[in-house]
C-alpha cells in the first residue's frame, strides 16, 4: 500500500519561498481529499486544455523536489480544485460578510502564481522585486538630447555669456 502524502517537515523543507509554495500547493491538496498521485496525473490529461504532468512530477512539486513550469503547476492546481469542487479563480482570502476589505483579492491561481515566481527566483516574498518606478524622460527617445539625464539642475537653453567673471564659484 502507498504511504500517504504529507507536507515535508521543516527538517527536509526548510522555511522559505519554496516552503510557502509547496504549503499553498498542500492547501488544494487537502481540499481535494488527498487524491492518489495515478488520479491527479490522469486527470491532467483529460483537462480542456491538457497538461500531462506525470505522478513523479506530481510527487516532486508536493515534497519539494521540484518547481517545475507554471503550465504544469497550473494543470495540478486545476485537477486539484475540480477534485475539490473548488474553482481555483475564486478568492484566495473570503471576505467577511459584514465589510468590504481589498487587502488581497488574489485568486488562488494568481496567489499561487506569485508564491511560484519567488520559489523559482529563491526570494522572499518581502523581497520579491517591485515594478521599477518610471524613469523621467531626458534625452534617449523622446526626450531632449541635449539635457544630461542625472543633472536635475541642468536646462535645455544654453547659459547667457557673462559680462564680467565673478571670483565668486557659482555655487
Amino acid at each position: 500500500m502507498p504511504q500517504m502524502l504529507r507536507m515535508p517537515g521543516k527538517d527536509a523543507l526548510p522555511p522559505g519561498p519554496t516552503r510557502a509554495f509547496v504549503a499553498e500547493l498542500h492547501v488544494h491538496f487537502r481540499e481535494a481529499g488527498r487524491p492518489s498521485l495515478a488520479s491527479i496525473a490522469e486527470a491532467t490529461g483529460r483537462l480542456a486544455s491538457p497538461v500531462p504532468v506525470s505522478r513523479e512530477t506530481i510527487r516532486r512539486l508536493l515534497t519539494g523536489q521540484t518547481v517545475s513550469t507554471w503550465a504544469k503547476v497550473d494543470a495540478v492546481l486545476r485537477v486539484l480544485c475540480q477534485l475539490g469542487g473548488q474553482d481555483p479563480d475564486r478568492r484566495r482570502w473570503p471576505e467577511p460578510e459584514d465589510r468590504f476589505d481589498e487587502d488581497d483579492p488574489a485568486s488562488c491561481r494568481e496567489y499561487l502564481r506569485r508564491l511560484w515566481n519567488d520559489a523559482v527566483d529563491g526570494v522572499e516574498p518581502e523581497e520579491a522585486p517591485a515594478v521599477p518606478p518610471p524613469r523621467p524622460s531626458s534625452g534617449g527617445w523622446g526626450g531632449n538630447p541635449s539635457v544630461p539625464a542625472d543633472d536635475p539642475w541642468a536646462t535645455s537653453q544654453a547659459p547667457a555669456p557673462a559680462k564680467e567673471y565673478p571670483d565668486e564659484p557659482p555655487f
